[in-house]
């Protein structure tokens, strides 16, 4: 996964950090999540969206994301009388031929991709203002949020923190950020741990 800040707007404007948070703006290109992280990313709906397109761009041999709790693990399943056994990359083969195979039937990308993965890599650009930044960090910087998303906000933190560290050095997950933990009986019960990890990073 790689994060890119594509353009900032900071406006020097002599008002309260509260208030000058409505009116920056930063927009950013992130390459190599999948599918499954970009559905959380856009659920933060005061932002502006383009991503890499399946309906357009070939999904032949497509590129996929493996998460770490997988690996060396069996995909065990059963058709019919018959037994298989396969590792994620096998299952992802069997996919992509899947896929290459109703293409080769004329079928059209925008209904071939109906086999593919929430696992494929996608890019995607996107605009967000500062207010809602900081509320996409305070929730997916969390230790509770899905492992992909976390790393990627982890990211877009230090970029957001390098152009505007008066707003933003006091950002991470509510623990940090607001100085108690919304999740109640949910929470990772770590948050001393978590404090100092955002304070120095």
């Amino acid at each position: 996964m790689e994060v890119f800040l594509l353009s900032k707007n900071i406006p020097a404007m002599h008002i309260k950090n509260n208030e000058i948070e409505k009116h920056i703006a930063f927009t950013f290109l992130i390459d190599g999540i999948s599918r499954a992280c970009s559905h959380q990313l856009v659920r933060h709906r005061l932002a502006s969206y383009s991503q890499q397109s399946q309906r357009y761009v070939s999904m032949r041999k497509f590129p996929f994301i493996k998460p770490d709790t997988i690996k060396g693990k069996k995909l065990i399943f059963t058709i019919g009388n018959s037994s298989f056994n396969l590792d994620y990359k096998q299952l992802m083969d069997i996919i992509g031929q899947s896929y290459e195979s109703l293409i080769e039937q004329n079928t059209p990308r925008e209904d071939a991709r109906f086999v593919l993965p929430n696992s494929c890599e996608t890019r995607i650009v996107f605009t967000m203002n500062g207010r809602e930044i900081i509320r996409f960090l305070k929730l997916r910087t969390c230790n509770r949020a899905q492992w992909e998303i976390k790393e990627m906000a982890i990211k877009i933190l230090q970029k957001v923190r390098e152009e505007a560290p008066e707003i933003f050095n006091h950002i991470g997950p509510a623990c940090f950020s607001d100085g108690f933990c919304p999740e109640g009986k949910k929470s990772c019960g770590e948050k001393d741990k978590v404090i100092k990890y955002f304070g120095s990073l």
